[in-house]
C-alpha cells in the first residue's frame, strides 16, 4: 500500500455519563502500548478531568472541553484532525490510530458525518468502529434521553458494562431493549470494561449501510444537536485541602438526597493529611475514591470537582463544598 493511500483508522468511544468510557480507554491505551496513538478527549462542562485519569503513557492526549465535540467545537475537532494530518506527513512513525472519548452528553451522529462528509477528513480517517459503553446498573434509569438512545443506535460495538452489579435476567432485559433501538451493533457484557480487544479494535466493523437503516439521512444535512436543557454541569476549583471526615459525611448525605440526579461527579482532590492525590468518581448513588500518585513537586495541590446532572442548584453544592475545606 501507497503511503499516500493510508488512512488512520479512528475508534470513537461513546457512551452515557459514568458508564466506563475513560476506563476501556486507559485498558485499550495499555492494550495497544506498542503503537503510536493520539487520544481526543471531550468533556461536557468547562473542566476536564479525564485527561487526568489517563494511565501515564506515551501517547498524545488532546483535550477539546470549550463544549460538546458535536456542537459549537466540531470546528475545534475538524482543526484538531487537521494538525494530526500534517503531523502525518512530516512525521517519522506513522500515527497508527485516533481515538475520540465523546462526552456523555454527545450524539456521536455528527462525529460520524465529520468523517464521511468532509472531503479532507474522509481522505485521510477511515472510522474503524463506534463503541457505545452502557451502564448495565443504570441503563433503565436513562434509556428514554435522547442521548443515550442516540449513542445506542449510531454504534457497531455495546458494550454492556457493569454486568456484575446486575441479575443475569437484567442483562437480559437490557440486552433485549437496546436490542430494539439497534439490531445491528456487536453485544458484549463486561466488567470493568474488561474484555478482548481484538474484538472491538482492528476489525473495520463500522458499516454505513446499517447507520443509514437507522438515520437515512445520516448524510445530508449536518445534524441538529441539543442537550436536554435541565442537564447541567458545576465546577469547583480550589487550592485549600479537604477535611476527609467532613467529606465522607457531606458526599454520604448528597448521595441520598440528591443521587438520583447526580449523573456523573468526579475529580483529584487534596486531602489534609494525605499525600497522594485522591481520584474520587461517581454515578448516582454508587461513588468511590481512591489515592492516586504522589504530587508532582511542580504540581500545586488544589482540588478539582465537576458534578453533572439534572437541575443541579449550585448554592446548595457550594454550601456542602465549603463545609469540608480546612
Amino acid at each position: 500500500m501507497r503511503i499516500r493511500d493510508y488512512k488512520i483508522p479512528v475508534n470513537i468511544v461513546t457512551g452515557f455519563l459514568g458508564a466506563g468510557k475513560t476506563t476501556l480507554l486507559n485498558k485499550i491505551l495499555e492494550e495497544k502500548s506498542n503503537e503510536n496513538i493520539v487520544v481526543i478527549i471531550n468533556e461536557f462542562g468547562e473542566l476536564s478531568v479525564d485527561h487526568q485519569l489517563i494511565v501515564t503513557t506515551k501517547e498524545e492526549i488532546i483535550e477539546i472541553n470549550s463544549g460538546c465535540i458535536c456542537c459549537n467545537v466540531r470546528k475545534d475537532l475538524i482543526d484538531t484532525l487537521n494538525t494530526i494530518i500534517r503531523k502525518q506527513k512530516g512525521h517519522a512513525r506513522p500515527i497508527d490510530r485516533v481515538i475520540i472519548e465523546t462526552t456523555g452528553m454527545a450524539n456521536p451522529a455528527p462525529v460520524i458525518q465529520t468523517f464521511l462528509m468532509d472531503i479532507e477528513m474522509s481522505r485521510s480517517f477511515k472510522i474503524d468502529s463506534v463503541c457505545a459503553v452502557l451502564d448495565a446498573k443504570h441503563l433503565f434509569q436513562h434509556i428514554e434521553e435522547d442521548e443515550l438512545q442516540q449513542q445506542i443506535a449510531f454504534a457497531d460495538v455495546l458494550l454492556f458494562n457493569k454486568t456484575d452489579l446486575v441479575s443475569e435476567h437484567t442483562v437480559k432485559e437490557l440486552e433485549r431493549k437496546v436490542g430494539e433501538i439497534n439490531p445491528h451493533a456487536k453485544r458484549f457484557c463486561t466488567v470493568n470494561s474488561q474484555l478482548d480487544f481484538t474484538q472491538i479494535i482492528g476489525l473495520h466493523s463500522f458499516e454505513l449501510s446499517n447507520l443509514l437503516t437507522i438515520q437515512p439521512d445520516l448524510l445530508n444535512n449536518i445534524a441538529y444537536h441539543s442537550h436536554n436543557q435541565k442537564v447541567n454541569s458545576i465546577v469547583f476549583h480550589d487550592d485549600r485541602a479537604l477535611d476527609l471526615q467532613k467529606l465522607n459525611n457531606w458526599l454520604a448525605y448528597l448521595v441520598q438526597i440528591k443521587g438520583e440526579s447526580l449523573y456523573r461527579y468526579k475529580g483529584i482532590l487534596f486531602i489534609k493529611g494525605i499525600e497522594e492525590r485522591v481520584v474520587f468518581q461517581g454515578v448516582h448513588m454508587l461513588f468511590a475514591s481512591t489515592k492516586d500518585r504522589l504530587w508532582k513537586q511542580e504540581e500545586k495541590k488544589c482540588n478539582e470537582i465537576v458534578f453533572i446532572g439534572k437541575d443541579l442548584d449550585f448554592s446548595e453544592l457550594e454550601e456542602g463544598f465549603n463545609y469540608c475545606l480546612v
